[in-house]
């Protein structure tokens, strides 16, 4: 079973919306919906995200089996997230971080049982914002309701430090608790090749112009 890696393309919005009504989550009433964390995303937002930001996606036998999303500095500074960082709790100096030309890891999802594509997406869609000339890319990870630690272990490897936290209330999911992690392009290039895995990365390296 071979994965393909490739840019994502405006015909795979349905295959996106089919994952993630995949993903279940608990409402506040105690019942449970699909959409994971990514409820608020249809059609039209994907469309946006591949028109004019950076995606990726991973399919087997030309099914799509998962993609991420990084939002280019412009997208993330006319966003939601961008507005409430003033509502964090940092332990960075935010200030030294704004002038940065900065990403934002806005979603990855995938079926479940393809970890290591999973990775391979990851490595090639950071790498490929990176290569762009970004400097630090930050991303969130839900600890309440659910705790999402999927991602910990990669931050971590490529010294990515946690910068801060913060505290949401959704109205159909109740109040979320997220950690917020930044990663850094001067010691990601380098981090990412002492990994174990890293040959299998390269082997798995796509170029984007």
């Amino acid at each position: 079973m071979n994965t393909r890696i490739r840019k994502a393309e405006l015909n795979d919005t349905e295959a996106f919306i089919a994952i993630k009504n995949q993903l279940p989550i608990s409402m506040v009433d105690g019942t449970t919906t699909k959409g994971g964390f990514l409820l608020g995303t249809d059609i039209n937002t994907y469309r946006s995200f591949i028109e004019n930001d950076y995606c990726l996606v991973a399919e087997v036998d030309t099914q799509v089996i998962g993609f991420g999303i990084i939002l280019k500095d412009s997208t993330l500074r006319a966003s939601e997230v961008w507005e409430k960082r003033s509502s964090a709790d940092w332990f960075i100096n935010l200030a030294d971080y704004e002038s940065q030309r900065l990403g934002y890891f806005e979603q990855l999802a995938f079926l479940k049982g393809h970890r290591k594509s999973v990775l391979i997406l990851c490595y090639n869609l950071v790498k490929w914002v990176f290569e762009q000339g970004y400097e630090t890319l930050f991303t969130t990870t839900v600890n309440k309701p659910i705790l999402n630690l999927a991602a910990i272990p990669f931050i971590e490897a490529v010294d990515g430090i946690q910068a801060g936290n913060i505290d949401e209330f959704y109205p159909k999911i109740g109040q979320i608790n997220s950690d917020i992690y930044l990663i850094e392009a001067r010691t990601f290039l380098e981090k990412v090749k002492n990994l174990p895995l890293y040959p299998f990365f390269e082997a798995n390296t796509l170029t984007f112009h």
